[in-house]
């Protein structure tokens, strides 16, 4: 479990084995182009679908992104634009019936009329200790899956040892003897074909001796022993994640400079940069401007190193609203998402409106 200081100032603790679950399914299904059987978290629309006269069945939110074509693929946004609070769920996983074709519902029409085949094989929940059945969930997953005798399972993880029951907050993990890479931990993920290469799991919520940004870990149990790859990376990418200091916005050249309390230049971001940066995670990702204002907590939890695909890709977990989303990202942009990140935490109402214009965010999107 780890702690995660939200914008009211309460702390909560999340335990992170959902997480642990779904990045690697996210991850195989990023390297297959987005055709591949399994898919974590896929949010349903739970409202009446006036195009089919009624629920016929809960319809899964799509993103605009299409990467073979015409189809388009499912969203990975948990806060989709168009849903209604109290009206989405989203299952933990969905095994799709062909992974040729990208839709992952059940029903044959999608949310703005488009037509589909029923591509639905199960509905898969986990439940892990201390996880129970919501209000209304099991009904809703029963739903999503039509027949659920058939098209439903329900997982009950069984702490057998009952040490998550012991462990109420963060136990400190020693540091590694070393920085070799064999030190961190092994995440095993099972795929056919099997994936050649490790994945690799990093301990990013220990006390470090290094000061972080606030905003990359706001209860400042954040970056520390992680591998000498991925340190060096950051230090040379994000040199500001390891300096307390400050993001400071000038107009008259449209750049973002980090300035430490020394008042030495860290880095430098120019309008150009971010904006580019923001159009491509926003691609891959489904991030919306409304969910990016909204981060409480972000940090690395897992790295993939040359493990899937051909990319080195790392997993950003995040917080909003105290709901945990999963983001993959390639390593130029994580660095860029972590300052857009800061800027906006530490932006005045005109600095955060010039941001949002400046990375192209319509004044629709600002206003919502």
């Amino acid at each position: 479990m780890i702690p995660v200081k939200l914008r009211d100032g309460s702390i909560v603790y999340r335990m992170m084995m959902q997480a642990a679950m779904s990045a690697p399914m996210i991850a195989q299904e990023v390297a297959a182009g987005w055709l591949f059987e399994y898919k974590a978290e896929v949010s349903f629309d739970m409202s009446p679908s006036v195009s089919t006269g009624g629920l016929a069945a809960p319809i899964p939110f799509l993103s605009n992104v299409k990467p073979h074509g015409t189809e388009r693929r499912r969203s990975l946004n948990p806060f989709p634009p168009g849903g209604i609070p109290g009206l989405l769920r989203r299952p933990d996983v969905i095994i799709a019936k062909s992974s040729a074709i990208l839709w992952p519902g059940r029903g044959t029409v999608d949310r703005e009329g488009g037509a589909h085949v029923d591509n639905m094989l199960r509905l898969v929940e986990v439940k892990f200790p201390g996880d129970n059945w919501g209000a209304g969930q099991e009904e809703a997953y029963r739903a999503i899956a039509g027949d659920f005798k058939t098209r439903m399972t329900v997982i009950d993880v069984t702490d057998c040892n009952g040490d998550l029951q012991r462990v109420p907050v963060p136990a400190p993990i020693p540091a590694p003897k070393t920085e070799d890479e064999k030190q961190r931990l092994r995440a095993p993920v099972r795929t056919v074909p099997a994936i050649p290469q490790p994945v690799w799991y990093e301990d990013w919520w220990q006390k470090a001796g290094d000061a972080v940004t606030a905003i990359w870990d706001s209860v400042e149990h954040g970056y520390a022993y992680v591998s000498a790859e991925t340190s060096a990376f950051l230090h040379q990418h994000a040199p500001w994640l390891f300096t307390a200091g400050h993001w400071i916005a000038d107009k008259a050249s449209a750049t973002w400079t980090y300035v430490s309390e020394e008042g030495k230049v860290l880095y430098k971001y120019t309008a150009a940069q971010l904006k580019a940066a923001w159009e491509e995670i926003v691609r891959l990702t489904d991030l919306t401007w409304q969910v990016l204002k909204q981060i409480d907590w972000a940090q690395v939890g897992l790295t993939v190193l040359k493990g899937i695909g051909k990319a080195v890709l790392f997993v950003v977990t995040i917080v909003v609203a105290a709901v945990v989303i999963i983001v993959l990202l390639p390593e130029e942009l994580l660095a860029a998402l972590a300052a857009l990140v800061a800027m906006i935490a530490t932006a005045s109402v005109e600095a955060l409106a010039g941001l949002a214009t400046a990375i192209g965010v319509s004044a629709a999107a600002q206003a919502a």
